[in-house]
């Protein structure tokens, strides 16, 4: 065997266990002096909204959003994101050997912007089953009557006049201000109840003939119902795992989130509770007079009195977005999750009645 050859296949040799080792330390394994051995690490990846916010862990700085973390020893870290002007986000989190722990955060300005979204006064607003429609009165003036405002998943701040609310019916046929409304499971039509008499209406064009359904009131709202149950019953027998199924249907109050891979629940209102289908965890959240799923599906608004906030799902990381006079408790987020809209009033010499405000999570 000569020297060149045996030179050649040391030289393999060596470059295979430089390549191995290469391949375990992209892989997140080490050397553990400690132990003597390769030993597998975690991986955090984190990304924020917004990004290029500071990630400390165990209270060192490590990074910045969006970023991975690698080589982190498996155990329990904790992990702090803070953006100037942003409401710091904190939680434990627990890294595995040769396992991607994924964090997707949303930071919440510390001083949210608050505006006017109408000027003609609001009331008894009701939101639409797939949240993207409101309903409300306007009792006095040109636009009295009862209008719908449908709005977009992507439109930005400043709103188009396109999208504006826009009246389904007057108030020249019959009198709407003291109606009480309420939507049909498709979104597509509300019925509107004057005293004794009940009125539908179609939510894309202006009623003129307002049919009045009072005869056939009773059987409209079984088939109603029955669509809702089945709704909520085909969701349910969606869930693979029997027991997870079985904690759905024998819930009180269910309310699924908008992608369907959670539910709320509670049995007789005393305590909500966040279920994750996924990960087949249970997680309580804080007493409040209402919860409401933000359309992210990863955040749940809590409303309490004179006070809105938006926590993760998990219960964590609560932050307070408004603090102040809001009617009714009614709060209710946009479709793309980029605001909260309350009722509220703010007497001025034009405009002395509860009208409708925006408050931005971004």
């Amino acid at each position: 065997m000569s020297k060149r050859f045996i030179i050649t296949i040391i030289t393999l040799v060596v470059i295979a266990v430089a390549a191995a080792i290469a391949i375990f330390l992209a892989k997140g394994y080490t050397v553990s002096t400690k132990e003597k051995r390769i030993v597998g690490t975690g991986i955090i990846n984190i990304t924020s909204e917004p990004d290029a916010a500071s990630v400390f862990i165990d209270g060192h700085l490590t990074t910045a959003t969006n970023a991975t973390v690698s080589s982190l020893a498996p155990k329990i870290y904790s992990v702090k994101v803070i953006k100037e002007g942003f409401i710091p986000w904190e939680r434990e989190v627990e890294v595995k050997e040769g396992l991607v722990t994924p964090l997707k955060i949303t930071l919440f300005p510390a001083i949210p912007t608050m505006y006017p979204l109408t000027f003609t006064g609001v009331a008894n607003p009701v939101l639409s089953a797939d949240g993207s429609k409101l309903v409300f009165i306007v009792a006095s003036g040109k636009k009295a009557g009862v209008s719908v405002w449908t709005m977009s998943r992507n439109q930005p701040i400043a709103f188009a006049r396109s999208s504006e609310p826009h009246q389904i019916t007057t108030n020249s046929e019959v009198d709407y201000s003291k109606a009480s409304l309420r939507w049909s499971p498709d979104s597509k039509q509300v019925l509107a109840t004057v005293g004794k008499n009940n009125y539908l209406l179609n939510d894309d064009t202006l009623n003129t003939e307002p049919r009045d359904i009072t005869a056939i009131l009773d059987s409209t709202l079984k088939s109603w119902d029955d669509d809702t149950k089945a709704k909520d019953l085909a969701r349910i027998e969606a869930i693979k795992d029997l027991g997870t199924q079985k904690l759905a249907s024998s819930s009180s109050i269910l309310r699924f989130s908008p992608d369907e891979t959670k539910f709320m629940f509670a049995e007789e209102n005393i305590k909500f509770k966040v279920y994750d289908i996924e990960s087949k965890k249970q997680y309580d959240l804080p007493s409040a007079k209402s919860h409401v799923w933000l359309p992210d599906s990863r955040h749940v608004i809590l409303v309490d009195d004179n006070t809105v906030s938006v926590i993760d799902f998990d219960g964590t990381n609560k932050a307070v977005i408004y603090a102040g006079k809001f009617e009714d408790s009614f709060v209710f987020p946009w479709p793309d999750s980029s605001r909260l809209v309350i009722i509220s009033s703010f007497p001025t010499p034009t405009a002395s009645e509860p009208n409708l405000y925006g408050i931005n999570l971004r």
